[in-house]
């Protein structure tokens, strides 16, 4: 119903930030263009508007929000840079397509190939793959002596030409000698590691946490500011044989995606309680719960 609205009714957009007691404050040590560009992103990701929607002018924005035309055009021009939207000239401002990801990290599913949704253009493209030291985080995670070596993996995904997330992961280098990240099975790390080198992944657990981009590297590859929010999403994959952990992940997932979780109780499931990542890892069990 708002989709309809929005693209007619000037104060739809206003009536909806009222709803939900969101305002600006001139006050705030954030930016004003700010505030309203991570207004309008939410307004736009929790699907008021879908992709080909045409997006209200500077003018109703400034008007709805009672700030200046300036400050509404660069908002807009945060969301176009950011690939919520896209212009065509003579015509105006529309919401783009895949604007809105939704993505299941919390399912049953274990690869992170598998956690988009059906539909999606999705790509994936390896910016490094290299051999070197452990830090004291990796080696602990993995269960490894200290400056042991691994391997390191990034990797970037995307939906359609918007980057979504960056994937830092990490491998005992023992384990996998002849590990080569330019050959990996269906692009699926996991598929890679059943198929060519005899060892299945059986479980996950991950972690989320709010995060700011601290690397320039990394906000480069999401095409984003740094210290911009984000999702950091740390990973540990174990095997079925031993319950070792042979997988440590940290991915960055930009502002504006979306986790689908589904819980279901299961008695096979055995000890289900709650743990931090600092917990696990200090227990070294693999997390057999």
């Amino acid at each position: 119903m708002l989709n309809q609205s929005m693209t007619r009714d000037p104060t739809s957009l206003e009536d909806y930030a009222r709803q939900r007691r969101y305002a600006l404050s001139e006050t705030a040590s954030i930016p004003l263009y700010y505030q309203l560009f991570r207004l309008l992103e939410r307004f736009t990701s929790e699907r008021n508007l879908h992709p080909g929607d045409r997006f209200p002018s500077e003018e109703t924005i400034a008007g709805a929000f009672h700030v200046s035309r300036p400050t509404a055009n660069r908002a807009t021009r945060e969301l176009l840079n950011r690939g919520w939207l896209y212009r065509e000239r003579g015509r105006g401002t529309f919401v783009a397509q895949g604007s809105y990801v939704e993505l299941a990290l919390l399912s049953d599913e274990l690869s992170m190939s598998s956690q988009f949704r059906t539909g999606l253009s999705l790509s994936s493209r390896t910016v490094f793959s290299q051999r070197g030291q452990a830090d004291e985080e990796v080696s602990d995670a993995l269960g490894l002596p200290s400056g042991a070596t691994v391997i390191e993996l990034r990797r970037v995904r995307c939906v359609g030409e918007r980057p979504i997330l960056v994937s830092d992961t990490y491998l005992p280098a023992d384990r996998f000698p002849s590990f080569d990240a330019g050959n990996l099975v269906g692009g699926s790390l996991f598929d890679t590691l059943r198929d060519k080198h005899s060892i299945s992944v059986s479980r996950c657990s991950r972690w989320l946490q709010a995060f700011e981009v601290l690397s320039q590297d990394v906000a480069d590859l999401l095409q984003i500011p740094l210290l911009a929010p984000i999702l950091l999403v740390r990973g540990l994959a174990y095997t079925e044989e031993t319950a070792d952990a042979v997988v440590y992940m940290n991915a960055f997932v930009r502002e504006g995606i979306s986790f689908l979780a589904t819980a279901r109780p299961d008695a096979t499931h055995g000890d289900r309680s709650a743990r931090t990542f600092e917990q696990t890892v200090e227990r070294g069990e693999g997390d057999r719960g």
